[in-house]
């Protein structure tokens, strides 16, 4: 997350995790009472940008991110834990990394596939920063819609900010895969760190994402090319590549 000027991020955002949770391979483990599938990701990226904020992004450098996910495949239930280095924190560097708790519920009814649950932002000695955030994900047809819901203020965003994506993904076979995502967020004026907000709402950025799967190996080469809107300031943010490397287990 970075601090106003904007950042934190998600799942389901293109980069700021999205890319990395792409094409995992999952083993089962199986208790006598359920099915729980265990999945992991590791990957680098050269970049970590967060929901478009392209002028002052996560880490202007590389980063190494990782995460796992468990899921009972009999109830739909899951959670999961991922995290990235950052490129800024206090001089102990407790804040140079960035964990994201979630937990959530997915599930398919006449071809619309839904996912809702809340994703908990922590850092160990920055409780302004640390937030809890609600979201749903839906997807019919080949298009994928999410929305967020920052439940109380922090450092970063105020309460009732809300941020959305619209994007949909292709199969270009060899292997090689393309993904689009635009993303727009409107903003509450005030709240307890941020006094003021110049925007109700803004464009924040569109990705284009072109990954290549690496032979059979649970693993892809990605490039994501980030059309930068404005944050919540009005400021315009720049337009940027990222690249990257992803692998799943």
């Amino acid at each position: 997350m970075q601090v106003i000027n904007v950042a934190a991020k998600s799942k389901l955002a293109v980069l700021g995790g999205t890319a990395l949770m792409a094409a995992a391979s999952i083993f089962a483990v199986k208790p006598a009472h359920a099915e729980v599938e265990i999945a992991g990701n590791v990957g680098v990226v050269s970049g970590y940008v967060f929901r478009g904020i392209t002028n002052t992004p996560e880490n202007d450098g590389a980063a190494v991110q990782a995460g796992f996910d468990l899921t009972s495949t009999e109830s739909g239930w899951y959670s999961g834990w991922w995290a990235s280095n950052l490129s800024y924190g206090t001089p102990d560097l407790s804040t140079t990394v960035e964990n994201n708790f979630y937990a959530g519920y997915s599930g398919e009814s006449g071809g619309l596939s839904y996912d809702f649950g809340a994703l908990y932002y922590w850092y160990m000695d920055d409780s302004g920063a640390s937030v809890m955030e609600p979201y749903l994900g839906l997807s019919f047809g080949g298009l994928d819609f999410g929305m967020k819901y920052m439940a109380e203020d922090a450092t970063w965003s105020n309460q009732g900010d809300m941020f959305f994506t619209f994007g949909t993904s292709f199969d270009l076979g060899e292997g090689f895969g393309l993904g689009v995502t635009a993303s727009y967020a409107t903003y509450e004026d005030k709240g307890k760190f941020i006094p003021a907000t110049a925007e109700s709402g803004a464009f924040r950025s569109l990705d284009i994402t072109l990954s290549k799967g690496i032979a059979e190996l649970p693993a892809e080469f990605f490039t994501t090319y980030i059309i930068g809107g404005k944050d919540r300031n009005g400021t315009d943010q720049e337009d940027k590549l990222v690249v990257g490397f992803s692998y799943s287990f």
